[in-house]
């Protein structure tokens, strides 16, 4: 069987089949039995079915019943039986309660006492849920610690492993990538997981080969900004402490990462990545931040970043705008510096890559749906420099300088973006170049701002996506998320500067979504979008 969350196979296997749409589970006095029905990628419940129709005359293990909807889902293969554990006793739908194949127990299999009451019915399962509260990754551990060490020959299908931070960093995290499977897309919106306890485990055979991501480096770095000159009181809000403290999701990432950083931060970094599977995958680049330089071909132009820092302080003088106080000249100098960075990982290549990536170091801060979906965007290893189009400025500003910097302005994103060596090597370059130009002019605020006179210039050096800030990688592929941004920003304004063939671009890209049931648009958004559609057909094809 092939590998269950790949799209082809998302596809081609009728989750929505595997359910008992014939039984009502619905309370007529309190109504808690709705998210039952949802489809997969919402709730779990149609792929627990799924995987107990994998076996037949076997055992499950359900651990933490609550009401009793996943042990009803798991017994979808009447010919398994379900061994449901919870302490308490929180069912009160008799269609679940009389439900022949589950067998309810009362029972705390995180005490000793219990385990070994039914450690052979443990070691008999074909396969274990695991959905206990308070959901911190404590629990969860103990258990994969405890299976591990009775041998336990199955798999484990773990709830919410991205929601809660606590999770994240208690357990998924923790285990080594090779043993541990991301079935959200086709699971629970909070994470559904799988954890084999080796690579030799029924469920390698059913998943089938995972993605290999070998081929991608992705790049971020942090320097402690606050040590600078001109730390304002909003960088120094987000201190070390701050940075660090939201970089875990980042540093514990299972894919061949370049770091850059500086003297003092690099033993806090190590820490976070110290991992034994995630060593070979990592490389450190040491330096200080006032001395990064732009290198042109093969040399340091001589300023470093202590020079332009002095420039850009002068030019703001000269050219005040309106703008967020934590945007200082040094955090601008640092987010420039993720094309010095990128230029110079291309050229050294530790791991042989041929495609490249830069992410934030505090990623999660936009929320874990960008986690989730990251190995599927690296999955379309996509050439060309693509990046979230958020909103749409027409050229006329963006090259009407004096008018353009009074404020700042950002249309893309830039917290990640990918590319293939060959477009990040050019579109880096180019980053570096309009960084001097406007330099010399006296403008530039920010690395956002500098993208669309890029863009403008060199359209077909670009692939975009389209979301907001909250959905610079979860949109990557598709729109999945906050669906309604992309046609009250970039839609409606790119429509409104005559820019149809880009609109009608980001229209197809939301369409697609919608129809493949990635999204969900209301009544009125979908007229929006159908509005614009219909007119960007008689505008361009007339």
């Amino acid at each position: 069987m092939s590998a269950i969350i790949t799209e082809k196979a998302i596809n081609a296997i009728p989750f929505e089949n595997y359910f008992i749409e014939s039984i009502n589970l619905t309370n007529t006095v309190e109504n808690d039995y709705v998210e039952f029905y949802d489809k997969c990628g919402k709730q779990h419940y149609r792929l627990l079915s799924y995987l107990s129709s994998l076996f037949n005359n076997s055992v499950i293990l359900d651990i933490g019943t609550h009401r009793g909807q996943s042990a009803f889902a798991l017994s979808y293969n009447q010919t398994n039986t379900v061994h449901t554990f919870d302490i308490q006793n929180n069912v009160y739908n008799n269609v679940i309660r009389q439900r022949s194949n589950i067998q309810f127990h009362y029972d705390n299999l995180f005490e000793e006492k219990g385990q070994q009451k039914w450690k052979e019915i443990i070691l008999k399962s074909a396969f274990i849920f695991l959905d206990v509260d308070p959901h911190n990754g404590k629990m969860e551990m103990e258990l994969y610690n405890y299976l591990k060490l009775i041998n336990y020959k199955g798999f484990v299908v773990c709830d919410d492993i991205w929601h809660f931070k606590e999770m994240r960093n208690e357990f998924w995290y923790k285990i080594d990538d090779k043993y541990r499977y991301d079935l959200t897309l086709v699971g629970h919106f909070s994470g559904t997981g799988v954890v084999t306890m080796s690579q030799e485990s029924s469920f390698e055979l059913l998943y089938g080969a995972k993605t290999n991501l070998s081929n991608w480096t992705l790049v971020t770095a942090y320097y402690n900004l606050t040590k600078c000159p001109d730390a304002s009181n909003e960088i120094c809000e987000r201190n070390q402490d701050y940075y660090m403290s939201h970089s875990i999701s980042t540093l514990s990432l299972p894919y061949n990462m370049v770091i850059y950083c500086d003297d003092e931060s690099l033993p806090l970094i190590q820490e976070k990545r110290s991992s034994e599977w995630l060593k070979p995958r990592t490389q450190y680049i040491v330096n200080e931040f006032d001395e990064l330089r732009i290198v042109k071909e093969g040399r340091s132009l001589g300023e470093s970043f202590a020079d332009y820092r002095r420039q850009i302080i002068e030019n703001r003088k000269k050219f005040p705008y309106n703008f967020d106080n934590r945007n200082t000249a040094s955090y601008y100098l640092f987010c420039m510096s993720r094309y010095v960075m990128l230029k110079e990982t291309i050229r050294t290549n530790p791991f042989g890559s041929t495609h490249f990536a830069w992410i934030n170091f505090c990623i999660e801060r936009m929320g874990y749906l960008n986690l989730v979906h990251l190995e599927e965007a690296l999955s379309v290893n996509r050439d060309k420099f693509s990046t979230c189009y958020i909103d749409y400025i027409n050229p006329e500003l963006v090259f009407n300088l004096p008018e353009y910097f009074k404020y700042g302005r950002c249309s893309m994103c830039s917290g990640f973006f990918t590319g293939n060596s060959r477009y990040m090597n050019v579109f880096c370059e180019l980053m570096e170049n309009r960084f001097l130009q406007y330099l010399v002019e006296g403008m530039g605020h920010s690395d956002e701002t500098l993208f669309s006179s890029i863009y403008f210039e060199n359209p077909d050096l670009f692939e975009h996506y389209y979301g907001d800030y909250q959905q610079m990688i979860t949109n990557y592929k598709y729109i999945y998320d906050n669906p309604e941004a992309p046609i009250y920003n970039f839609i409606r304004n790119s429509f409104d500067k005559g820019n149809y063939i880009k609109c009608l671009e980001a229209c197809n890209f939301l369409e697609k979504s919608v129809r493949f049931g990635k999204c969900f648009l209301g009544r009125d958004y979908s007229d929006n979008l159908n509005y614009y559609i219909e007119h960007l057909q008689k505008r361009i094809f007339a």
